[in-house]
């Protein structure tokens, strides 16, 4: 069964916006690093960062692709910008980081708007 504090998250959300954050927490996300582990992508790496390889910290916190998508939710989340475990466990980020991956486009291929 599901955490009371995954359910607390993720009430509300429409199903494909709760799986992506499950996918996120479970680091089974359609990125390239994951996709080269199930051999469905040919190279772990970033489509535009050549040889840097494309986890969820890269996609969120680094690739210079997303900089001012990143920018923007930056300000929304001011000082737990920075940390992962906040993000996937703050009520209050999840939207951001939703709109963030939305803003990016780099999931659209798989779940579509999200």
């Amino acid at each position: 069964m599901p955490s009371a504090n995954y359910l607390k998250l993720t009430n509300g959300l429409p199903k494909r916006q709760s799986s992506i954050y499950i996918q996120l927490r479970t680091r089974h996300i359609p990125l390239n690093y994951h996709l080269h582990r199930i051999n469905k992508s040919e190279s772990p790496h970033c489509p535009t960062c050549p040889g840097t390889n494309e986890t969820i910290h890269h996609f969120i916190f680094e690739c210079p692709q997303y900089q001012r998508e990143r920018h923007i939710y930056a300000n929304a989340t001011r000082r737990n910008a920075l940390s992962i475990t906040h993000l996937l466990s703050s009520e209050k980020a999840t939207p951001h980081l939703l709109r963030y991956i939305n803003s990016t486009g780099r999931l659209k291929p798989t779940f579509g708007e999200i």
